[in-house]
């Protein structure tokens, strides 16, 4: 019998994921100063992207510098300058 974790998963979208394994969201707390992603951030999810893992799901990505999760939170920079409501 298979392994229902190692069993590929497709999505109601019908994006297929390789397997059952996810990486749920988390806050890193990596950013730089100016709220930037940073090269160890960066290094970070480039290894979970190698864990073989089917789902990654990102970590908190504010949209506005002011209203952050907490102090080393990143923002998308692209959100950050449109004003998505009016």
């Amino acid at each position: 019998m298979t392994n229902p974790l190692s069993q590929s998963l497709q999505l109601p979208s019908g994006a297929i994921l390789a397997n059952r394994l996810a990486k749920a969201a988390m806050s890193e707390g990596m950013a730089d100063a100016n709220n930037h992603s940073t090269p160890r951030l960066e290094a970070l999810y480039r290894r979970w992207a190698r864990s073989g893992a089917g789902l990654l799901l990102s970590g908190n990505i504010q949209v506005d510098r002011w209203h952050l999760e907490r102090p080393g939170a990143k923002r998308d920079q692209y959100l950050a300058t449109r004003t998505v409501f009016r």
